[in-house]
């Protein structure tokens, strides 16, 4: 698991590549409780080579349901005083 220390400036997060993992859902929920000054998360299920070119179906149906992994995992742990924003 992750060390506790406390992060008292950081204000936005994006995490790029998320895709539903344990570790991932770990680190976010980390940031939530260890970030004080957190206002919101963005995050990016895109594979970050693959941004900007054309998608082939697999790739998009990843992407799809990385948004719902995301979706599922992250919005009861998200606090209202932080926005989450899934792309």
């Amino acid at each position: 698991m992750w060390k506790e220390c406390r992060h008292e400036y950081l204000k936005v997060v994006k995490i790029a590549g998320y895709s539903g993992r344990i570790c991932e859902f770990e680190f976010v929920t980390y940031l939530i409780k260890n970030a004080v000054a957190l206002e919101k998360i963005l995050i990016d299920p895109r594979h970050q080579i693959v941004n900007g070119t054309p998608l082939a179906s697999a790739e998009f149906k990843k992407e799809q349901t990385s948004r719902l992994h995301a979706k599922r995992q992250l919005e009861a742990e998200v606090p209202p005083t932080i926005e989450l924003v899934i792309l």
